[in-house]
């Protein structure tokens, strides 16, 4: 599946690490901040150093010119029904992988390890790899997400064709490392909702990173940001670089 490893390779960077930004919340319908007009955000959250960008098919006809420097993931969430027809536009559009969230445990969406077990052995007849974020039961369902059934979940997509695993971070580097051991794809962290300090969301990412994590797919936390291309730049610098919160807060801090 030489295409497939092709495409995997363009959402990675050179140290085989990667630093996402997801930009796919207009599908919730986000207007605002750093969502609010694309044609300005896109271009410097790229130029700061995005190795891939997680975004809609809207946006990627739109924006084709500015996204062709990084690698593109195109959401799958909102899509029903067969996924051959999503998928075959994701890659006629040039897509280098796809996502979709998995709900192992749901009540809600009880099929839904099955379903998206299909969306994985599609993508892959395509030659199109495939993120698949790994939600224990749900967003809302705090009690859920403890490092256990994290890991659990995370496994879970594994096991049904991750080519790529999005998941919650457990909280510390001491236990995320043995839910990292227990993978075999690359994992990468998501970022959840802004609300804490910007040098403790970057010593979550220094965590999630020393811990074995491959990456990080973070949005609002960078994109709600009154510099979303500092942050950038300053998560690079803990993903790529090797550098600390505190270190990396030097970059966040810088007017270059």
């Amino acid at each position: 599946m030489a295409g497939l490893h092709r495409r995997l390779q363009r959402t990675l960077h050179g140290d085989g690490r990667s630093l996402v930004v997801a930009y796919d919340h207009g599908l919730g319908g986000a207007n605002y901040a750093g969502m609010a007009d694309p044609a300005r955000t896109l271009p410097t959250l790229v130029a700061a150093g995005a190795d891939a960008v997680l975004t809609t098919v809207g946006i990627v006809r739109r924006f084709e010119k500015v996204l062709h420097e990084c690698g593109v993931i195109v959401s799958f969430d909102r899509v029903a029904g067969d996924p051959e027809p999503a998928v075959r536009e994701a890659v006629l559009l040039g897509a280098d992988m796809g996502k979709i969230i998995c709900y192992p445990w749901s009540t809600a969406e009880p099929d839904s390890v099955e379903r998206v077990r299909t969306w994985a052995a599609v993508c892959h007849a395509w030659e199109l790899p495939l993120m698949i974020e790994t939600i224990p039961v749900s967003f809302e369902a705090s009690e859920a997400h403890t490092p256990e059934k994290i890991g659990q979940a995370a496994r879970i997509g594994c096991e049904i064709g991750a080519d790529v695993v999005k998941m919650h971070y457990t909280g510390s580097t001491d236990s995320f490392r043995p839910v990292c051991a227990a993978l075999y794809v690359p994992a990468v962290v998501l970022g959840g909702a802004p609300g804490e300090s910007d040098k403790a969301a970057l010593e979550e990412v220094r965590g999630a990173i020393d811990a074995g994590a491959s990456g990080v797919a973070i949005g609002r936390r960078i994109w709600t940001h009154d510099r979303p291309d500092r942050m950038v730049a300053a998560i690079g610098e803990v993903v790529h670089g090797g550098a600390t919160a505190e270190q990396a807060m030097r970059e966040l801090r810088s007017v270059a």
